[in-house]
């Protein structure tokens, strides 16, 4: 939810409830992408994230309920056991090694920016929708 005059954090929930995050601003950046491995942990054609220090995101409820995957070396993405969301993407590797994503969708109140880019662009299949940015 990009929507209203954001507050200093935003609140995550998965479908079911059972997880809520908080989330500190400023958020890194917020951005589709288009890789493969995202398109399919979601089952989606594009999923769009918005990313934040480690330390600026806290769970108020539920992180027991998340399980993890590592979808590939140093990766590791996280859902709730209970209704299935995705809920974090978190990497050892290079810029992201202090980051959590999380997906903009789960947000159920107003963050603190818009999708700015796409990651990936070259894997989006011809199906799924493209969000042009002056940068494309």
């Amino acid at each position: 939810m990009v929507a209203g005059s954001p507050s200093g954090s935003a609140i995550a929930r998965c479908h079911c409830g059972g997880v809520e995050a908080v989330a500190e601003f400023p958020s890194r950046f917020c951005a589709h992408c288009y890789c493969w491995s995202c398109r399919t942990s979601h089952a989606a054609g594009v999923v769009t994230w918005i990313g934040f220090k480690r330390s600026q995101v806290r769970f108020t409820r539920g992180e027991e309920m998340l399980r993890s995957y590592e979808s590939s070396p140093g990766t590791v993405r996280r859902f709730c056991f209970a209704c299935g969301t995705r809920f974090t993407f978190e990497s050892s590797h290079g810029r992201w090694a202090d980051e959590v994503h999380l997906p903009l969708a789960l947000f159920v109140t107003p963050v603190d920016r818009e999708p700015a880019g796409n990651s990936f662009p070259a894997e989006r299949p011809g199906w799924a929708p493209f969000h042009a940015f002056p940068d494309d």
